[in-house]
Order: C-alpha cells, then structure tokens, then sequence
C-alpha cells in the first residue's frame, strides 16, 4: 500500500524495521546492560546510605549503560555504534534520547523530594521502552513498558525502592531473554533465506 506523502510502501517500512532491528539486535544490548544497571541500584538500595548519597549513586550508576551496551553488543555479535542512513534506526535512537529529557524531572524529585525520586526513575525508564515495540516490531516491549511503569507505582508505593528495583531487573531479565530468543530466530531465518 503506497503512502501518498512520501511514496513508501509498507513493504518498505517493514523492511527498514527489519533492517533496524538486525543491526540493534532489536536493543537487547541495552536491555542486558539494564539488567546490570538495575542490579548496582538494589544493591545501592539494601545499603544503610542516606536517601540523598542513594540517589546520587544512582544516577552515577546510569553512566555505565553506553559501554555495557557496547559490550553486550559485541558478545551478540553487533555494532551498537555502526551508522546507518535507516531512518527508523534513527528514530529508535531519538526514542532513547527522549528518556535524558525526562530526567529533568527526576532531577526534580532529587531536589524537591527525595524519596520519591526511585520511583520518578522506575516509571520514566519502564515507559520510555513503549516506542520500540513498533520499532522492533516485538510485543515484549509493548507489555514490559505497562508492566514496568504501572508494576514500579504500585510495588514503590507499597513497598519502597528494593522491592521495586527487584521487580524491575526482573522485567529487564525476561525482556532480554524473549529478545534474545526473537534474535536469534531471525538470524537462523536470515540464514534459511540466503541458503535457498
């Protein structure tokens, strides 16, 4: 079906979601590094640190999400970093990119009320996931997304920052296994399709 505007096909778009996904291995690099990062922020939340010192250990920790992507990339066998003159792989970075606009607001609770401000962080990263189940065409982050932001409110209202963060690596881990498996699916069918 052609789009009058620009005179892209949905065949086309789809491909270029292909493409994208192939090259990003569909973000599960990040998604692992998550897992990593969420896992220094329960460790940093089971400590006896002050709320202020906690908060700030956790921003620190969130450095670490670019070489841990990077790193998990090349374990996958990708270049997280390699250009691309795809225009949905541009658009899944500005969906990335859009999340540092948020922290503005988890700036905010930092200062304003600190308590509060794990949750702030909770509920902007499992929301800002909801993009890329279109530009990865996987449904795992359609459902971690709600999962995750709706999941942190609760589960951080209730119980506090520990608990939250457990639940949260726990959602990092199941999104980075379903992606793995969806992956490696669509490398083993790349391959079929080249060998015919």
């Amino acid at each position: 079906m052609k789009n009058p505007i620009n005179n892209i096909t949905t065949t086309d778009l789809n491909e270029l979601r292909r493409e994208a996904s192939a090259l990003q291995m569909k973000g599960a690099p990040y998604m692992m590094a998550s897992v990593v990062i969420w896992g220094i922020i329960l460790a940093i939340r089971t400590t006896s640190l002050d709320i202020q010192m906690m908060n700030l250990l956790t921003f620190y920790s969130t450095m670490l999400m670019m070489p841990l992507g990077w790193l998990f990339g090349k374990l996958m066998g990708t270049n997280i970093f390699r250009k691309t003159s795809n225009p949905v792989s541009k658009l899944g970075f500005l969906c990335t990119m859009n999340q540092m606009l948020y922290i503005l607001i988890v700036s905010w609770a930092c200062t304003m009320n600190p308590e509060a401000m794990l949750l702030f962080f909770a509920i902007i990263f499992g929301s800002h996931l909801l993009p890329f189940s279109w530009v990865y065409d996987s449904k795992i982050y359609l459902v971690i997304s709600i999962v995750e932001a709706i999941g942190s409110l609760i589960l951080g209202c209730i119980f506090g920052g520990a608990v939250m963060s457990a639940f949260i690596v726990v959602c990092q881990l199941i999104i980075s296994v379903v992606l793995f498996v969806e992956c490696k699916a669509f490398r083993t069918a790349q391959k079929a399709a080249v060998e015919l």
